[in-house]
């Protein structure tokens, strides 16, 4: 039993290392050579804690093996686009011209039916108000309005809003995230003040604190209940 836990905990830390390394993608934006390596790397690992008999040290090289080539390849479709189109191939386009392009639609299987739910997925009720529509090499689809149909702008209104402004988490669910404050140039004695403001006595008491760099803004909001 100890020897499968030990087992397990060092696959787990070790394939996610390896994930981490090969990318941050989520698993509905994974290309098709992407998600059959993780897929694989997935099977590798369990197979050493599901059986103790097998080589630990074997299928970690075999996934060191699979990171290598994974990492090599997206180089490559980086450098070169012969290499990405062989890899991720090109994108398809369903709609365009106010027609379907029925035979990029037969060569990918995809029906009216699974247009249209992409459509209302978008937040779009009719094929009159779609210039484009077209599926991603990682197999998502992409509604591309009408002009007219797109959301206003403030460039459509000549309106000049003001400039967006990136806030930070200062604490998050009561720990102090210190690499934010030091980016911002704040300390504990601000954190402290801003919690005398409040009325709270500790930093566990916060559950969510932001500071609106350029404005120093400054949203906080108290742990419930329980939470303090």
């Amino acid at each position: 039993m100890i020897i499968t836990i030990i087992r397990t905990l060092i696959m787990y830390i070790f394939v996610v290392g390896a994930l981490r390394i090969m990318g941050k993608r989520q698993i509905g934006e994974l290309e098709a050579s992407e998600l059959v390596v993780t897929i694989i790397i997935s099977d590798i690992a369990a197979m050493p804690i599901t059986n103790i008999e097998v080589p630990l040290l074997t299928n970690v090289a075999a996934i060191l093996i699979l990171m290598a080539l994974e990492v090599l390849l997206s180089y490559m479709a980086y450098r070169s686009t012969s290499v990405r189109r062989i890899l991720y191939g090109r994108p398809s386009t369903f709609f365009k011209n106010g027609r379907f392009i029925q035979s990029e639609m037969m060569k990918q299987r995809f029906n009216v039916a699974d247009i249209m739910e992409e459509l209302r997925g978008n937040g779009v009720c009719s094929l009159s108000d779609v210039e484009f529509i077209i599926m991603e090499t990682n197999g998502n689809v992409s509604v591309i309005p009408k002009q007219e149909k797109s959301p206003v702008t403030a460039e459509m209104l000549n309106l000049k809003p003001s400039p967006v402004r990136l806030s930070y988490i200062i604490v998050d669910n009561g720990t102090p995230v210190y690499e934010c404050m030091k980016h911002l140039g704040l300390n504990r004695d601000w954190l402290r003040i801003q919690l005398r403001k409040h009325g709270l006595k500790s930093v566990r008491d916060v559950f969510y604190l932001s500071f609106e760099e350029n404005t120093g803004k400054v949203v906080l909001i108290p742990k419930e209940g329980d939470g303090k």
